[in-house]
């Protein structure tokens, strides 16, 4: 996650690739070969992606067609109660909801451990209802 933030934030590609996500007709107009940066995009995308897929299938030692759904919702809600379009701010979120999760498997007593999923997702409920943007949410700024 280090390397991917200095990427993003220290490279004339990762720069290109925020502008791009910002306002694409502007990297145009600005002489940014703005169709490549999106590619770069999904390549690197993939790349991280598969790295996960990888570790994924590696933990579970077998292969299905809907094995991917759980890590994807997760990686989703982590996302957003860390605060979309900030890297930190997902990466929070993820530990935030996997401490959640483990901290409740190992204290709920048995009757009410299949609940713990419906438990998680109601804090994530309360923490979107406190705090809509996330917990650190992507900055913007206002240029004139």
């Amino acid at each position: 996650m280090i390397a991917l933030e200095f990427f993003l934030r220290r490279t004339v590609t990762g720069t290109a690739m925020r502008a791009a996500a910002e306002d694409f007709d502007v990297v145009r107009l600005m002489g940014i070969p703005a169709n490549r940066i999106i590619a770069t995009a999904f390549l690197l995308s993939g790349l991280l992606a598969g790295l996960a897929a990888m570790l994924w299938v590696a933990s579970r030692a077998s292969v299905d067609p809907l094995m991917g759904f759980t890590p994807v919702l997760k990686a989703f809600i982590a996302a957003v109660v860390g605060g979309l379009g900030s890297l930190p701010g997902a990466v929070a979120g993820g530990f935030l909801l996997g401490v959640t999760e483990v901290l409740l498997q190992a204290t709920l007593p048995a009757a009410i451990a299949p609940y713990r999923d419906a438990i998680v997702l109601s804090g994530v409920i309360a923490v979107l209802l406190i705090r809509p943007q996330g917990l650190i949410p992507a900055v913007r700024v206002q240029r004139s």
